[in-house]
């Protein structure tokens, strides 16, 4: 990657909104169903009924209701910029730090958004963590299923 930058113009059009009070120091995001990452996607009905059914092979009796969420991290380098966007994600869902990696993992990214300092963190966070922190309607809003 060089070590300079190049500016990139474009048009975009974007909604954005101030929450005054959420306890987090950086921005929070709900990307386009599309623009996740793959593994963060709400499951389909389908989807659903399928994990359910293996689950309940194994004695699992109810899925865990979760929506994405994204958030970003900043900092000098890559590695503090990682560490800035875990920790930002589990002092805003309430979760430690190795339980937000672990989501991340499992269901979303750490991907590099701009190289070499911002990254975005995006997992499936469990809907009792977003309502919590005043984010559940605008998760659903923006996930709903119809």
């Amino acid at each position: 990657i060089a070590g300079h930058t190049c500016d990139v113009a474009g048009t975009v059009t974007l909604q954005a909104e101030v929450l005054k009070g959420l306890a987090i120091d950086g921005p929070v995001l709900f990307p386009l169903e599309e623009d996740l990452p793959f593994l963060a996607k709400p499951l389909s009905g389908e989807e659903r009924r399928r994990a359910l059914a293996l689950g309940q092979r194994y004695g699992v009796t109810a899925l865990e209701e979760s929506l994405p969420i994204s958030v970003i991290g900043t900092g000098p380098d890559l590695n503090s910029a990682t560490d800035n966007g875990l920790a930002r994600a589990g002092d805003l869902l309430g979760m430690s730090v190795p339980e937000v990696k672990n989501r991340a993992t499992i269901s979303g990214a750490i991907e590099i958004r701009r190289y070499p300092s911002v990254v975005q963190v995006t997992l499936r966070a469990p809907v009792e963590c977003l309502n919590a922190c005043g984010l559940l309607a605008y998760a659903q809003e923006h996930y709903a299923r119809s």
